[in-house]
């Protein structure tokens, strides 16, 4: 069986798929340790978590953190399901348009279109790093637009790249064969492979389900038909 993993990396998703559906290469971390080696190797992972130090120590040296900062984390925490559902369905699914006889297409698009036709190569698991340059004049807007609210606005800041960091890491264990033994990353994870294997139009969520719950798109997985086109989105590159 060994003599076939040179063969399985070199297949694509949609034949490794129907070989062996919803399951990652054996060439993939199989170990808790081997999961964090390769996690850390990535840049998006690093780059969130040198926004979270640099803010977090600039907002702990503003002033103490009051029930204020814990309202607006709160409130960043229940919104943040329907930002990954958004973003999923409207940004990472656009579907390229002709304007003027000119096609309009965006690279975030067209990267996560990537993901979907080789869901298990990590290179298209990540946020893009073209993604994190707008971090700084996202919080610049944000800082200039509420400074009286500076230190608010940056523990909410803070709240989000953790959620956002906690994205990367749900999201990665959804394209390796190494998953905790927890209830909700097992959930997190056989939802997104259904959204991989099964129907692309469903499952949208990744490190939280309420907003598929909410939006009615996380059916029962034996109600919904293979869509035939999870790796393709329909179109072509």
């Amino acid at each position: 069986m060994n003599g076939h993993n040179e063969d399985r990396v070199m297949i694509g998703a949609e034949e490794t798929a129907r070989r062996n559906p919803m399951r990652p290469p054996d060439t993939l971390p199989r170990s808790f340790g081997a999961a964090l080696v390769v996690f850390w190797r990535h840049p998006s992972p690093l780059l969130i978590s040198a926004f979270i130090l640099a803010f977090g120590i600039w907002r702990a040296a503003m002033a103490p953190f009051g029930w204020k900062d814990a309202v607006v984390a709160l409130a960043v925490i229940a919104y943040f399901p329907f930002n990954e559902w958004l973003i999923h369905v409207y940004m990472l699914h656009y579907r390229p348009r002709r304007v003027f006889g000119r096609t309009i297409d965006f690279y975030l698009p067209v990267t996560h279109r990537r993901h979907h036709a080789d869901p298990w190569n990590l290179r298209w698991v990540f946020i893009p790093r073209h993604v994190h340059a707008l971090t700084l004049p996202a919080v610049a807007l944000l800082l200039w637009a509420l400074w009286p609210w500076k230190a608010l606005v940056l523990s909410g800041e803070v709240t989000y790249l953790l959620l956002g960091l906690h994205y990367e890491w749900v999201h990665y264990l959804a394209h390796i064969p190494w998953c905790p033994d927890i209830g909700h990353y097992q959930r997190r994870v056989r939802e997104h492979r259904y959204h991989h294997f099964r129907n692309e139009n469903y499952w949208w969520g990744v490190s939280m389900g309420s907003g598929d719950r909410f939006f009615g798109t996380a059916p029962a997985v034996e109600d919904i038909g293979r869509s035939g086109t999870a790796s393709t989105l329909g179109l072509r590159e």
